[in-house]
């Protein structure tokens, strides 16, 4: 961490006054402050690299804490997941079951190691029985049911994967 340069204004009698000096055709003018009470911090490179490298110092940092949230984000993503909700249907008598059906995620995995619960909304014309998922993708999965029921509306929390 580099110390701070304390900066402080020049304090003199006449901050404003400039002693003339003409040669020929050229004039120069001298600052002529009068008593100089506090002497103000040099404007030099040394003083303006420290300002320079302390606003980059502090860009870094805003630019490592935004990677940081945005990471936190899609794990935050990941953990509240996404619900999907469909319905199942079979038209053979059990213990056949036509009822696959693939669903999309709206969102796209990153990878395929992500999970899935299953809930079951409600059921008609039989038991539901056991949930297989199956043919996992980024963009979606497979689901069916194993039972004799006609119809089986569920919900489908997908989490992970991002």
């Amino acid at each position: 961490m580099r110390s701070l340069v304390n900066w402080k204004d020049m304090v003199c009698e006449f901050p404003n006054r400039f002693a003339q000096t003409v040669e020929g055709d050229k004039v120069t003018l001298q600052r002529s402050p009068g008593t100089v009470r506090t002497q103000g911090t040099p404007q030099n490179a040394t003083n303006f690299n420290i300002m320079d490298l302390a606003a980059l110092e502090a860009m870094l940092m805003s630019s490592e804490a935004m990677r940081m949230l945005l990471r936190q984000n899609e794990e935050l993503k990941g953990i509240t997941g996404e619900v999907i909700e469909a319905t199942l249907t079979n038209s053979q008598v059990y213990p056949h079951n036509n009822s696959i059906k693939t669903l999309q995620i709206v969102t796209p995995r990153n990878t395929k190691d992500y999970t899935i619960t299953v809930e079951v909304v409600s059921v008609t014309g039989g038991a539901a029985g056991e949930f297989e998922i199956s043919d996992k993708l980024l963009n979606g999965f497979k689901i069916k049911y194993t039972g004799s029921a006609s119809s089986v509306v569920v919900r489908c929390y997908v989490r992970g994967g991002i």
